[in-house]
């Protein structure tokens, strides 16, 4: 999964993100913190011809790491693994979610019912900053 994510962001996220904030998505999603949320939370994983083309991970109200391969992104894949993320929530008693939104991913969250909590950044290194969106999503079961 690393090396999947990995390439999306290096593929994605170049044209929007300083490298140092490329450098700080890399290490915030080091393998060490792919298992440790896999193994506390609920994880989705897209396979196609023993290929990993998409992952997402749920951990208590907090959808992470939602990275589709990018020769397989605007096909349905990242939806699917949402609406797979938040039924299991659903399930599980949970009515609302909240995530963290690249500038990259932010549309894709906008079309699937997520509204901004509120805009903000991380400071990385040279004085640089890595902008996201803090978004929600509150639903009654419909994870359409």
């Amino acid at each position: 999964m690393k090396r999947l994510i990995y390439k999306t962001i290096d593929v994605s996220y170049h044209e929007v993100y300083p490298e140092e904030a490329i450098e700080y998505f890399k290490d915030y999603h080091s393998e060490e913190q792919i298992l440790g949320d896999g193994s506390e939370g609920y994880t989705i994983i897209l396979e196609c011809n023993g290929k990993i083309i998409g992952t997402g991970t749920l951990l208590g109200t907090n959808i992470r790491r939602v990275f589709i391969d990018t020769s397989y992104q605007y096909k349905g894949f990242g939806k699917l693994v949402m609406r797979k993320l938040e039924e299991h929530a659903f399930v599980n008693g949970i009515s609302f979610l909240d995530l963290s939104a690249s500038l990259v991913s932010k549309r894709f969250y906008d079309s699937l019912g997520y509204i901004i909590k509120k805009e903000d950044y991380i400071p990385v290194w040279n004085k640089q900053k890595l902008n996201y969106y803090a978004m929600v999503k509150k639903f009654d079961g419909n994870t359409s």
